[in-house]
């Protein structure tokens, strides 16, 4: 079975979506809470993909 690649790009772009609708201000608090939470979740996965990206940087750069 192949693993299924983590879409950073189209991560960030949801986020960005998310923060746009917030900002809008036309949300009401419950829908606005959902977004929230939705937008945390993808931060924590975009930081857990900047890390591991950072990490393969780090070990080319050490096998040189």
């Amino acid at each position: 079975m192949e693993e299924k690649k983590y879409d950073f790009e189209a991560s960030l772009a949801k986020l960005e979506e998310i923060v746009s609708k917030i900002n809008d201000q036309s949300l009401g608090l419950d829908e606005s809470l959902k977004l929230y939470e939705e937008g945390s979740k993808i931060v924590k996965e975009l930081e857990k993909a900047l890390k591991e990206a950072s990490e393969e940087v780090e070990k080319v750069i050490e096998v040189k």
